[in-house]
């Protein structure tokens, strides 16, 4: 295992969404940009298929380890969507999920999504799991911690996804929030 103070994974931040043109950036100017993902994968969408890069940075830690994770989504060589998750304190991307439950589907407008939740870690537009028709966009809200105990003691990861699909007239179609919480015995 790496030392404690080691990063693993290409170094980068939180992208910033006017460099980033749903429907026109290529995915050879993200790689450009930020070198070989960690890892590559396709999706299916409807009949579309659908490329996913993975770029990791993690950082262990005594009693945590510290992660980013930017995914970026494309279909035929232009970007659909991405997502950026840190659980570093100076760009942590952690978010209440009790305040979802305030978002009316058929009311809530775009505007007053960022108003409630801040500005997205991410966006897609068709095709992708979040929009599945061409006049939709969806905001995503994500994070993830991995705490790591003291031997004999318990792994515990937590994950919380908040996908946001709004309509033509920018007010909300859709909302689905996930959480997860796993434990297992660490090593």
């Amino acid at each position: 295992m790496l030392a404690s103070a080691c990063l693993v994974g290409a170094d980068f931040g939180r992208p910033d969404p006017e460099t980033l043109v749903l429907g026109k950036t290529t995915e050879k100017e993200i790689r450009d940009r930020f070198g070989e993902p960690s890892s590559q994968s396709t999706a299916q969408v409807k009949d579309k298929v659908v490329t996913v890069v993975r770029y990791t940075q993690i950082e262990p830690r005594p009693a945590v380890v510290l992660g980013r994770t930017l995914v970026y989504s494309f279909y035929q060589d232009k970007l659909v969507g991405f997502d950026y998750s840190s659980s570093f304190e100076n760009d942590k991307t952690d978010f209440d999920e009790t305040l979802p439950g305030r978002i009316k589907r058929g009311e809530t407008t775009l505007r007053q999504v960022l108003a409630l939740l801040g500005r997205p870690t991410g966006q897609f537009i068709y095709p992708s799991p979040y929009v599945w028709a061409q006049d939709q966009r969806a905001f995503v809200y994500s994070y993830s911690r991995n705490d790591r105990p003291p031997p004999g003691g318990t792994l515990q990861t937590i994950n919380k996804f908040l996908a946001i699909t709004f309509d033509s007239h920018d007010v909300v179609a859709e909302t689905s929030l996930t959480t997860t919480v796993t434990s297992r015995p660490s090593r």
